[in-house]
């Protein structure tokens, strides 16, 4: 009963509030789960990991005004993300610390925000699991001199004549737990705060956010060269569900690509390598690259003005931090037998 009173009041906490998503969204979540998830930072066992994202969505979007003298005017405001994570499992402190820094532009807003948590790695026969906790700091920014009224005396934009912005505090918190060839984790981030701009009528609340993730990873006994690598994520702020489906094939641990669906939005072609998985030198091997094109599939593409897909570039690059223990001469059998965390 006690686990389910625990279960019910965390659940209470996600319902509270929803409004608007604000998190950013990325096609190659896999690479990005510390971003969403706080119990998944350093899942790169005994490694350091830094992970670079760069997304541009609706290539080539633009809005199109015409002032009372009926000139038109053009302005790119197409969804632009910047991310960069920093991710360790670090022994003495028995889990894992991670920094996430994002830079996100959509239409007039430019936000800023950067993400500092621990995640506790629990070992249990089957796997493991990490609980992490992340505090955030998120500045929100827009210039309302580049708002254009769809009507005169708007109650908002009047109140937002020049450049404003305000900075947040909030806690984000996840389950993440994974065995040899599956992980499943849910978490959710924005949990305390609602920033507000000045003046009452132009007041934004950042929404609550829930996300259910998991994957598979399926060798093919056929041919072990190959791997099936399904997984999704489920993202909800308890007004409206999102998904994205992903199907990776991967051949020898090096080369991968496959399909996106995200529910509305874009189909996305997937394709990426880590061109020295096999190299001798283990600082080259672990470069992982990724690159993503989406097709989008709703009424926001492929008209004049509109969209043509979005492009997304992934970077990663781990290494070692623990130097491989070599065991020589007399001693303890316990000091063998050490379990991954």
């Amino acid at each position: 009963m006690k686990k389910i009173g625990a279960f019910l009041l965390l659940l209470m906490l996600f319902v509270s509030s929803a409004f608007a998503q604000d998190d950013a969204q990325f096609t190659l979540f896999p690479w990005a789960t510390m971003y969403y998830n706080p119990g998944a930072m350093g899942e790169q066992s005994n490694t350091l990991c830094f992970t670079g994202f760069y997304r541009q969505a609706y290539v080539g979007w633009q809005d199109v005004y015409t002032d009372e003298n009926g000139q038109v005017t053009k302005e790119k405001t197409a969804p632009r993300e910047f991310m960069f994570n920093i991710e360790s499992y670090l022994r003495k402190c028995k889990g894992s610390f991670g920094l996430s820094i994002l830079s996100d532009r959509v239409g007039f807003y430019n936000n800023v925000g950067i993400r500092f948590g621990y995640a506790y790695k629990l070992k249990i026969p089957t796997g493991h699991l990490g609980i992490g906790l992340q505090v955030s700091f998120f500045n929100q920014a827009i210039d309302g001199s580049k708002l254009h009224a769809l009507q005169e005396n708007d109650a908002v934009l009047t109140k937002l004549q020049g450049e404003e912005s305000v900075m947040d505090f909030d806690i984000n918190f996840g389950l993440f737990y994974k065995a040899d060839r599956w992980n499943v984790g849910l978490s959710g981030t924005q949990l305390i705060t609602k920033a507000r701009l000045s003046g009452d009528a132009s007041v934004i609340n950042r929404s609550r956010q829930l996300y259910l993730h998991g994957g598979y990873i399926w060798i093919l006994p056929w041919n072990p060269s190959w791997t099936l690598e399904p997984s999704a994520l489920i993202k909800t702020d308890l007004k409206s569900v999102q998904f994205d489906l992903m199907l990776l094939t991967r051949y020898n641990g090096v080369f991968w690509g496959g399909l996106s669906y995200r529910i509305d939005d874009a189909v996305s072609l997937l394709f990426g390598a880590r061109p020295f998985y096999n190299h001798s030198n283990n600082y080259l091997k672990g470069i992982d690259l990724g690159l993503a094109y989406g097709i989008t599939t709703s009424k926001m593409g492929y008209k004049k003005d509109r969209g043509y897909g979005d492009i997304e570039i992934m970077i990663r690059y781990c290494f070692d931090i623990y130097k491989e223990e070599v065991f020589s001469g007399y001693g303890s059998t316990r000091n063998i037998y050490k379990n991954q965390y």
